[in-house]
Formats: structure tokens, C-alpha cells, sequence
């Protein structure tokens, strides 16, 4: 197959969250399509947002992900941060993603999961599995399997990525200073010991 210049701008389209084969077809050509882009364009970031409640879902899910104990209101913002900046991504697939996930942990808990204490939290996505995010063909994968499926093969390690990419998580192993931050000023200028 070549790759030809309306090829490659209806692959740009698509990845952009864009519908080429409704644009270019659509009735009343050029301007209409246009219109329509810029419609889409202005619909995306109402739609582009994780309520508070999912959000907090996430936060407490990727919680018991990554520490053994509650994490810092620091550590909490950093994670917050990265699903926040997640959800402008992939054309909508880490929104859908995170919503996924927050609704397969409400139905799992039967109440939000969130308002669980850190012990029930972590009892819940043992029993479930949701901590692994290998998944074998013959496994149970309980009541809502394909959700399952797609938290533990994909948000699970996206919300650990994101908190040890995290000048939180560089921390936890052992770095003072985050990449691309000043450190110790002394250790730059002073004879390695």
C-alpha cells in the first residue's frame, strides 16, 4: 500500500478523534465540513472531563496500586495531574478508559469506592484480581469480565506509570531530585566522593 497525501491526512483526522468518513462525505461540502470539524472541536471539551466523584474513584483505586499506606495530599495531586492530563489524550480513549474503571470499581464495591477505608479498598481488588495486570486466557475475570479485562490490562498500569513517573515516585526509589529540577546546588559543584 502507498501512502498518498489523502491517506495520510485521514489517518491524522482519525487520530485527532475526528470522523473522516462523515466529513468527507457529508452533505453541502467544503463549508459544511468545516462547520462540522469545528462543532466537534467545541463539543470535545465539555464532554473531555471526569467527574469529581471518578476522579476521586481513580485516585484511591491507584492509592492502593502504589503504596502501603495513604498518600500524601501531594502524592494525591501528582496522580490527579496525570489522570487529569490523560483524559486530553488519545482522542477520548483514556477518558472512556478511566470512566471504564471508575464504574467497574463502584459496581465491584456496591457503593463508591472511594468512600471505602484503604483496608476494604485493597480486600476489594484482591478479591477481583485488579492489582495483576497480566490476565490468562482461562481466567474468571468475575461478573463484568471485559471491564475487568480492560482495567487490569490497561489502567492499572497507566495509574502506576503515571505515580512513579511522578516526583512523588521518583522519590520512592531513592532520587532527592525529580529530572529536570534543580537539585542539591553543593552536589553540582563540590569533588564526587
Amino acid at each position: 500500500m502507498t501512502l498518498t497525501r489523502r491517506s495520510l491526512i485521514l489517518g491524522v483526522a482519525a487520530a485527532l478523534g475526528f470522523n473522516p468518513s462523515g466529513v468527507l462525505r457529508s452533505p453541502g461540502g467544503r463549508a459544511h465540513a468545516a462547520a462540522t470539524a469545528s462543532a466537534q472541536l467545541a463539543a470535545e471539551p465539555a464532554a473531555a472531563a471526569l467527574s469529581r466523584s471518578q476522579l476521586e474513584d481513580l485516585v484511591a483505586f491507584a492509592e492502593v496500586l502504589v503504596g502501603d499506606g495513604p498518600l500524601s495530599p501531594v502524592e494525591r495531586e501528582y496522580l490527579v495531574d496525570h489522570i487529569e492530563r490523560r483524559t486530553t489524550q488519545g482522542g477520548g480513549y483514556y477518558l472512556e478508559l478511566y470512566r471504564t474503571t471508575a464504574g467497574l470499581l463502584d459496581s465491584l464495591a456496591g457503593a463508591r469506592f472511594s468512600s471505602l477505608d484503604l483496608a476494604q479498598r485493597g480486600a476489594l481488588i484482591t478479591r477481583h484480581r485488579l492489582f495483576s495486570s497480566a490476565v490468562r486466557p482461562e481466567e474468571n475475570l468475575g461478573p463484568f469480565p471485559k471491564k475487568a479485562r480492560e482495567v487490569r490490562t490497561r489502567a492499572v498500569p497507566d495509574l502506576i506509570g503515571g505515580y512513579y513517573a511522578s516526583p512523588a515516585g521518583w522519590a520512592v526509589v531513592g532520587y532527592g531530585a525529580f529530572p529536570g529540577k534543580c537539585g542539591d546546588l553543593a552536589r553540582y559543584t563540590s569533588p564526587e566522593r
